[in-house]
Formats: C-alpha cells, sequence, structure tokens
C-alpha cells in the first residue's frame, strides 16, 4: 500500500529478469501472430526494441523470437561489461 514500508530486499537476479523477459516475449509474440497487419509487424518491432532497452540495462543480450514455441529462446545471459575509466 501507499506509504508503507517494503519488507524484501527488492534484489532480483539475472536469470530471474531473464525468465521474465522471456514470458513477455512470448505473449507478445504469440498476440501479434494472430494478425497479419502492417502496424502490428511495426508493433512488434517497437516491442522487441523496448525488451532489448531492458534487457541491456540489466547485462542481458536480447535477440527477438521469430517464432512461437512454447518457450522463447531469444534472451541469453552475458556478463555484464564493465565500463574503463578514462
Amino acid at each position: 500500500m501507499y506509504g508503507e514500508q517494503e519488507t524484501g530486499l527488492g534484489i532480483w537476479f539475472q536469470d530471474g529478469i531473464e525468465n521474465i523477459l522471456l514470458a513477455i516475449d512470448e505473449a507478445n509474440l504469440d498476440m501479434v501472430s494472430r494478425f497479419d497487419a502492417p502496424e502490428v509487424r511495426i508493433y512488434r518491432q517497437g516491442f522487441a526494441a523496448a525488451i532489448s532497452a531492458v534487457a541491456t540495462a540489466f547485462g542481458i543480450r536480447y535477440a527477438p523470437s521469430q517464432t512461437t514455441s512454447g518457450r522463447a529462446m531469444s534472451v541469453v545471459s552475458l556478463p555484464v561489461r564493465k565500463w574503463e575509466e578514462t
């Protein structure tokens, strides 16, 4: 509720984030695969770009699924890249 303190640690693990992205990708792909219209293809491209941005923020490589398979295999976990100081 509003104004209450969180009791959890607020920690997410990379594999948990990966599974969430996989589920979102699979659900979106299932939905858009039912329609054949240019607007739906554009929507899918934008949706995939948004998932990719979130994945990148967590150090996860994302490649959009192309077909529904029951389990999207479009997110591959990678080590987080460290920035070099100049």
